[in-house]
């Protein structure tokens, strides 16, 4: 899977905001979507294209955190990123 072409992610402050760019700002231009350290994480792996079990390990080599809540969240930021169509495959 990865990152749809058209959006990128800019700071903001101290966020950090994905934002439609080219031919996609009129399509998403009510799309608002913050990103944490780990979603950039997240983010800059997607871009390149990966798998879920890739993001999974990225997550488990930066945070001392157990699988299961790392599961959880790439699931959780997976879900988001598809409810706002930002990835192929």
């Amino acid at each position: 899977m990865k990152l749809k072409q058209g959006f990128v992610l800019r700071k903001c402050g101290a966020a950090e905001i994905v934002v439609p760019v080219g031919e996609n700002v009129e399509k998403y231009k009510n799309l608002m979507i913050t990103v944490s350290g780990s979603g950039r994480l997240l983010w800059d792996r997607l871009a390149e294209g990966c798998e879920r079990e890739d993001l999974i390990a990225a997550l488990l080599d930066v945070y001392e955190v157990e699988r299961p809540v790392v599961e959880a969240d790439v699931d959780r930021f997976l879900k988001k990123m598809k409810e706002a169509d930002l990835l192929d495959g």
